[in-house]
């Protein structure tokens, strides 16, 4: 009996030591695995764990610009339009006609958009200032760009107007939304309103 137990207890141990032979066997296996590395797994934001993005499964970005249909260049120069209108437009020039206030906007305005102008300045010469005007200037300034289409671009301007003293006199600032459109190798005005209307715009 003594032989027969102490045999079965030497088995026991074979087993026992083959059994964590595999074990050990089959995680050395996983662990070489690819895939599988022992550290720990970064972020998804970070996958090689230093904080950059991952650029594997994706192609850069490249120049943003380059999406535009318009140039950064061509864009600011659509801008210098929308800011010239808005402070030419706001000018207040008492001995001025309507005719001559019309020349004056003119060389800015659209094809399109000129009848609409017109009808403002001479069709209420009335209202056009109010009577007996100060002399007014308006600073204008670009303050942001709403929309950027195919065939126009709709910039926010902030129109300030100024007494011949060269303060605001107390007027709170105006914000106008601007449509341009390329025209003659330029930019011309195809729209304008009170910004907190909506879009107005031509071909996007």
């Amino acid at each position: 009996m003594s032989d027969f137990a102490g045999g079965s207890r030497e088995k026991t141990i074979v087993f026992v030591i083959v059994g964590g032979l595999v074990v050990a066997l089959l995680f050395l296996g996983f662990q070489l695995l690819p895939g599988s590395g022992g550290g720990e797994a970064p972020p998804p934001s970070s996958p090689d764990g230093n904080g950059e993005p991952s650029a594997a499964g994706a192609g850069g970005v490249g120049d943003v610009m380059s999406l535009m249909p318009y140039s950064e260049g061509q864009l600011r120069s659509g801008a210098e339009t929308a800011r010239d209108f808005v402070a030419a437009y706001s000018e207040v020039v008492p001995d001025e006609s309507g005719d001559e206030r019309l020349d004056r906007l003119s060389p800015m305005i659209s094809e399109e958009f000129f009848g609409t102008v017109e009808d403002l300045v001479l069709g209420a010469p009335n209202s056009a200032y109010a009577r007996n005007p100060q002399p007014t200037s308006a600073s204008a300034t670009v303050t942001g760009i709403r929309n950027v289409g195919t065939g126009s671009v709709i910039y926010e301007v902030e129109a300030r107007f100024l007494t011949d003293t060269g303060d605001d006199g107390g007027n709170e600032p105006v914000a106008y939304a601007v449509t341009v459109v390329p025209e003659g190798g330029g930019w011309a005005v195809y729209a304008f309103q009170g910004a907190a209307l909506g879009n107005v715009g031509e071909g996007g």
